[in-house]
């Protein structure tokens, strides 16, 4: 085995052990997504299909939930399948990194890419976000799609380099699974294709016959949730990700300029209302949320409010985005996403790379699916991680063109110390972060854990088949029990979407947007089986069932209007 074989086999391990040590320290946290994909994850192992909320789901992306329950039949529990599967993903991503950098650099190149990757925060960061100091940007679908999409890209230029055709038909299943872990694959998976038929083009028609044969072979990977989509929506659709489009006109999306802006000023300007409006409202009847993330209901269904619904409160307006909030958010994204240091590196080697049309070419699907929803939708910093395995593979070809250039020369062990430094900083921001979660006290972590109790606690009270209805689903995902998304509404509204849907137990806290302007304990479970009606103009008030020093369990009881 070479030197730079073995480097990579301890970098993959020493990835490993970081995650898996980082996986330990993130506890009970769960961020919002990681949730949704546990609780669909759930679904599915439990022969729901593919369903959120009730109902089937076309936001999010399929594979993460679907590996984590094939996980799951072998006895691991969702969680730790999940996170298992996105510890083990993040330590791979250096294979296909090293054999791109390597192609571009040679070895050595490679091998710097790959450690840069392999302890990069952001695409390691599973210990809860301190806000003002890092982002938690990796804990869904991101370590399984990168893994995929820069494997697709390895094998993409191995076949192209008159590969046999079992490299054509790894590279048409990896697009395939790029296109079912995440919305950005819809981009990135074509790009590889057509940069692979750009070489291939003059290769021959036995060259041509390989690239069609990975085009077919991805197509039928990607047939299944293709069809999934046309029974689910009712018509053919490459994504359903439609978030800011209203339930009661289906067939009439908002534009994309509105949700964009409604989501930018939420990530960067804090404008929650405007988010919530857009994403937590119910349909003027009161029958089902209004944003088709929540689920696509089948047109049949009459589910109905127990009683007339109060008017819905009004909309709010649309946000504008003042000049310059779209460039001032991408240099933020990149910020958190990756230091100044590796930006500039990177670009700086891919500048003076001697392969620097090759790179371009084959890096190019990698940066234009970050470019493309920062430029149409919104600036994430998550749909900006597919950018740091482009910016180590720069920074590794810089380092390998100073070590050519510096050959026979003192400066040749600077080198060296100098790529360890770099390996350092990079991972300087995981380190400090882990060791600040050491003692599981900080906000997030307490409030995770306290999330898990009440959903424990409410697991053992409730009937297995019971649904519960939390602004957070963290409550669901411990409680194991169906969720519901709480509506951003009047109580009574709610109340009444609860019933309509089935809702054993709406759970408020005041951690997250409640009805509730004094709540008695830090989380408030109101229980539906029973209780009165509350109608539009009573009075409301919580007859106490069980209390503990953590969450207040009460039914609705009502005072006639006056």
């Amino acid at each position: 085995m070479s030197a730079e074989r073995r480097a990579l086999a301890a970098l993959i391990a020493g990835g490993l052990a970081v995650r898996l040590v980082l996986l330990l320290l993130r506890g009970d946290y769960l961020v919002y997504d990681e949730a949704y994909y546990l609780l669909l994850a759930r679904a599915l192992r439990e022969g729901r299909g593919f369903e959120l909320n009730g109902l089937a789901h076309v936001a999010l992306s399929p594979l993460q939930p679907v590996a984590v329950a094939a996980l799951s039949l072998l006895g691991l529990p969702d969680l730790l399948a999940s996170r298992l599967l996105g510890a083990a993903s993040g330590a791979l991503l250096p294979l296909p990194v090293a054999a791109l950098g390597s192609r571009l650099a040679g070895p050595r190149g490679g091998v710097l890419a790959a450690a840069l990757v392999a302890f990069a925060p952001a695409l390691m960061s599973f210990t809860p976000f301190f806000p003002g100091v890092s982002w938690n940007l990796y804990f869904g679908s991101e370590p399984l799609f990168l893994l995929i999409a820069f494997g697709a890209t390895a094998a993409a230029v191995r076949a192209a380099a008159a590969g046999p055709p079992q490299w054509w038909c790894l590279v048409g299943v990896l697009c395939g699974l790029a296109f079912l872990a995440r919305a950005e694959g819809l981009v990135f998976a074509p790009l590889v294709m057509a940069v692979a038929a750009a070489r291939v083009s003059r290769a021959g028609a036995r060259a041509w016959k390989g690239w069609l044969l990975a085009a077919a072979v991805g197509v039928a990977v990607a047939a299944p949730y293709l069809w999934y989509l046309r029974s689910s929506l009712g018509r053919w659709a490459l994504s359903g990700r439609v978030q800011m489009r209203g339930a009661a006109q289906p067939a009439v999306p908002t534009s994309s300029q509105r949700g964009g802006a409604v989501l930018e000023q939420f990530v960067w300007g804090g404008n929650e209302d405007a988010f919530r409006a857009e994403l937590y409202r119910l349909t003027p009847d009161g029958r089902r949320m209004q944003s088709q993330y929540w689920g696509v209901a089948p047109p049949e269904s009459s589910r109905a409010a127990p009683h007339p619904p109060a008017p819905a409160p009004a909309g709010a307006a649309p946000p504008t985005l003042p000049p310059g909030t779209r460039r001032a958010s991408l240099w933020l994204g990149l910020a958190a996403t990756m230091p100044w240091w590796l930006i500039g590196l990177g670009a700086a080697g891919l500048a003076v790379s001697r392969r620097q049309g090759w790179a371009l070419a084959w890096l190019a699907p990698a940066v234009v699916t970050a470019a493309l929803p920062a430029a149409l939708v919104y600036v994430e910093p998550r749909s900006l991680l597919v950018l740091v395995p482009v910016a180590a593979i720069g920074a590794g070809a810089l380092w390998a063109a100073a070590l050519q250039a510096a050959a026979g020369s003192r400066a040749r062990p600077w080198l060296a110390a100098a790529a360890v430094v770099l390996v350092v900083l990079a991972a300087w921001p995981a380190i400090r972060d882990g060791w600040m979660s050491r003692r599981r006290d900080t906000p997030l972590q307490q409030l995770a854990a306290a999330q898990r109790a009440v959903g424990v606690h409410l697991g053992r009270r409730l009937p297995p088949g019971a649904v519960v209805m939390s602004w957070h689903p963290a409550v669901a995902v411990w409680a194991h029990r169906d969720w519901r998304v709480l509506p951003w509404e009047p109580l009574d509204r709610i109340i009444g979407y609860a019933r309509g849907e089935g809702v054993a137990a709406v759970v408020l806290s005041r951690f997250n947007p409640s009805p509730l302007t004094n709540p008695p304990r830090s989380f408030t479970a109101i229980l539906l089986d029973g209780g009165a009606d509350p109608g539009p103009g009573r009075s409301l008030r919580l007859d106490r069932v069980e209390e503990t020093p953590l969450l207040f369990v009460g039914r609705i009881a009502t005072e006639p209007p006056r």
